[in-house]
């Protein structure tokens, strides 16, 4: 055999080789590769159904607006609030509810718009609270928890257990603020 039939018969051989390593390899990866699961998901890729808050599931929206009847309990706490305190009253145009299977409770957001005060102008910020009931619900009769800064400006209880975030400046769930920037743009 001469050096070229040589070559060609020890290059068939290693593609016959490598093909079977290759392949090998290939079904040994494939038997490690992690198996899909069939665990249902939230709005946040994770949790089970038995994480959904009443009245939502894996289908639901992810940011919609609270009903009237949820408003109107917040708003009223605001008010009595702020009359009690003597401080200027905040009124909710709107809350958005979101779904939150980490607490297993509906975030409410709201925007507090730019008010006037004797010290000035007060920037516009964000509010939170939740409720373990459906605020979609026109018929809302559930209780509402206040969340970080609305805990000193309404009636509404704290939550309790306290929402505790992944960092200390977090006194809130960082998706409700997502959601309420979101409703907020589209205002």
């Amino acid at each position: 055999m001469g050096n070229r039939e040589t070559r060609v018969v020890v290059l068939a051989a290693l593609a016959i080789v490598g093909g079977l390593t290759l392949t090998g390899c290939a079904l040994d990866a494939t038997a490690l590769a992690p198996q899909a699961t069939t665990t249902p998901t939230s709005v946040d890729g994770r949790g089970s159904d038995d994480a959904w808050p009443d009245g939502s599931d894996a289908k639901t929206p992810s940011c919609q607006d609270a009903s009237a009847a949820v408003l109107a309990v917040v708003n009223d706490s605001l008010h009595e609030a702020s009359a009690t305190n003597g401080t200027v009253e905040s009124v909710l145009p709107w809350l958005s509810a979101r779904p939150d299977t980490d607490l297993k409770l509906w975030t409410l957001t709201g925007l507090v718009e730019n008010t006037e005060t004797q010290q000035g102008t007060e920037g516009a910020y964000f509010v939170v609270f939740t409720t373990d009931s459906d605020p979609t619900s026109p018929t809302f009769d559930g209780k509402i928890s206040a969340l970080g800064v609305a805990t000193s400006m309404t009636t509404l209880p704290p939550l309790e257990p306290a929402y505790i975030g992944p960092t200390d400046m977090d006194d809130v769930p960082p998706s409700a603020l997502g959601c309420g920037t979101q409703r907020a743009e589209e205002s």
